[in-house]
């Protein structure tokens, strides 16, 4: 299965497959959920603290070799609420149409908590050091709004 090619087709602006061990974590981001800045915190089983320790989250990562970072732009005329909510929708579909291939061993890292799925920010995951290593944009000085999520997979999943 080509998944950048899958991931462009369902509507994704860009995708890029990394190393897992490549991504940066910062437990200090922890704290932008304990301030409930998306107001999930202790309420969303997908966020902290129920969704478990930073160490812990990062360790659960870090059992798949790949992750298949997936990229979303938006223009700012779009309610950010329904750009990220489709973001995470489309994330959802392309894992579906993964295991359906036959990698049925994922993780998805949403873009903001999405039903049982934790988001990038309660993993700790730096955005920019992972766009920066894909090449892609994370802020640009041209308006627009980019969302991200990851699907993390084994490296010797059905990947053909």
């Amino acid at each position: 299965m080509d998944l950048i090619q899958a991931a462009k087709n369902l509507g994704f602006s860009d995708a890029a497959i990394m190393n897992t061990k490549d991504l940066v974590f910062k437990p200090e981001y922890r704290k932008f959920c304990e301030e409930n800045q998306c107001g999930n915190y202790n309420l969303n089983p997908a966020c902290p603290p129920e969704s478990g320790t930073v160490e812990e989250m990062m360790a659960q990562a870090l059992k798949y070799e790949k992750t298949l970072v997936l990229q979303t732009i938006q223009t700012p005329e779009m309610e950010y609420k329904k750009a990220k909510h489709s973001h995470n929708q489309l994330t959802e579909q392309l894992a579906e149409q993964m295991k359906a291939a036959g990698m049925t061993d994922l993780l998805i890292m949403s873009a903001g908590p999405y039903k049982h799925h934790s988001c990038m920010s309660a993993y700790c995951v730096d955005a920019q050091e992972m766009a920066d290593a894909v090449g892609m944009i994370c802020w640009g000085h041209d308006g627009k709004i980019r969302y991200f999520s990851q699907i993390l997979f084994h490296e010797n999943s059905c990947m053909e």
